[in-house]
């Protein structure tokens, strides 16, 4: 069994991830050795941790924020490198328009967006980015290299002005050009196949506020898609609907093997598998915490409820309340949100946002293995915080890495 890392970036003890903390979670992993060893740090001067990306050396960390700050962090010790405002390039038309997913293409240059177009950076002249050419949708989110490197794939979020964004976005780096996949709902989030240009987008299934803001979105009570989109050709192949009553609200990570999509529908604290041969097939992992799990956190669930009751007019809007409560299976502690496959295929490991813990399952037999516990964030800013506040540490994307791992010793 091979040792590696799996790194979870953190947004705090709070609903909207838009508008929480910054940090980086690492979990030392050696199931030979049974030693899962934990390493937390946040960032000041930065809020809004969403993602992180690691070079492919595994020399530097990436942490996607929505501060509209490139933050770098060196993956072993979580020390900060070097953090630089995005402001100078391109004043975002949305406030939740900022720089949370990039591309790695070497070890020391990477692929972003800024404004309505796709640029490189090069960690030794950060100044002076190079641009690459429009991205053509409302505003990318997850972004990804297709298996050949020939294209980018991103998905794209609902827009304040532009409205529901229904569309996902293939650029080709040879010819500098987007194309976009007009969809039937949106897609945030996606995986790329490992060894074909193709990749699978689950939908994000979200209402407006008041005239049509998606800056404190609710979640949409509507069907489910899958969609596999097909890169050199910018189309849909194949995809599959899941009826609105079964557990498949919002999603975060993506992972495509060979044979099967691997997904979390966190607002619905489940996980799915989906059989890429038929792509019907679906497979639900229950991750709803039981009663005894839901009394001890009850504080996240007090939490989860006075934001929800915050973010919209609840007696004008009673439906909206009904929906999301009937999305999440009436559980008021949210469920996975980082999902990660072990270097050789062995694990699979969810990091439970409202449990605050990385639950590792066997694979493909998804048995619990392990509930790896994670410091509350109290411990991790006893100086900060009141004794009763919620405990999470906000668990968003992760990453896994071998690059990274130490030796053992």
């Amino acid at each position: 069994m091979t040792a590696f890392d799996y790194f979870i970036a953190l947004d705090g003890n709070c609903l909207n991830g838009f508008e929480g903390l910054a940090g980086v979670a690492r979990l030392s992993c050696d199931p030979a050795r049974d030693r899962w060893d934990i390493d937390v740090r946040y960032f000041d001067g930065l809020a809004g941790g969403h993602a992180l990306q690691l070079s492919p050396g595994g020399t530097v960390g990436f942490l996607g924020n929505l501060s509209q700050t490139l933050l770098f962090f060196e993956p072993r010790t979580l020390r900060e490198i070097r953090r630089l405002s995005t402001l100078r390039f391109a004043v975002p038309d949305t406030f939740y328009s900022s720089q949370t997913h990039v591309v790695w293409t070497s070890e020391r240059s990477f692929i972003t967006v800024l404004g309505p177009d796709f640029y490189r950076f090069d960690l030794d002249d950060l100044e002076r980015p190079e641009r690459l050419g429009p991205h053509g949708v409302t505003l990318p989110h997850a972004l990804k290299r297709s298996a050949s490197g020939q294209y980018l794939f991103y998905g794209a979020m609902d827009h304040d002005r532009a409205g529901y964004a229904n569309q996902a976005g293939v650029f080709d780096l040879k010819t500098g050009t987007p194309r976009v996949v007009g969809l039937p709902a949106t897609v945030w989030h996606l995986g790329a196949h490992p060894t074909r240009d193709v990749f699978y987008a689950p939908t994000q299934r979200c209402a407006p506020q008041g005239h049509g803001e998606f800056c404190e979105y609710t979640i949409a009570h509507f069907k489910n898609y899958l969609f596999e989109i097909d890169g050199p050709s910018a189309s849909v192949t194949r995809h599959l609907s899941i009826p609105k009553d079964w557990p498949g609200a919002l999603t975060s990570d993506v992972v495509v093997t060979e044979t099967h999509v691997l997904y979390n529908a966190c607002a619905s604290g489940a996980l799915i598998e989906v059989d890429l041969e038929t792509l019907t097939q679906l497979r639900f992992i229950d991750e709803r915490p039981g009663p005894l799990a839901a009394l001890k956190g009850w504080r996240t669930a007090a939490n989860n409820v006075i934001e929800s009751f915050a973010r919209t007019d609840v007696p004008g809007n009673t439906h909206v309340l009904l929906k999301a409560l009937r999305a999440t299976r009436f559980s008021a502690i949210d469920g996975s949100y980082g999902l990660g496959r072990s270097p050789d295929g062995r694990f699979l490991l969810s990091a439970h946002r409202g449990l605050n813990e990385v639950i590792v399952y066997a694979y493909p037999s998804f048995e619990v293995v392990k509930r790896i516990p994670f410091p509350s964030i109290q411990e991790v800013l006893s100086q900060r915080l009141g004794r009763f506040a919620d405990t999470r540490l906000g668990f968003h994307h992760a990453a896994v890495s071998t690059t990274t791992a130490l030796p053992a010793g």
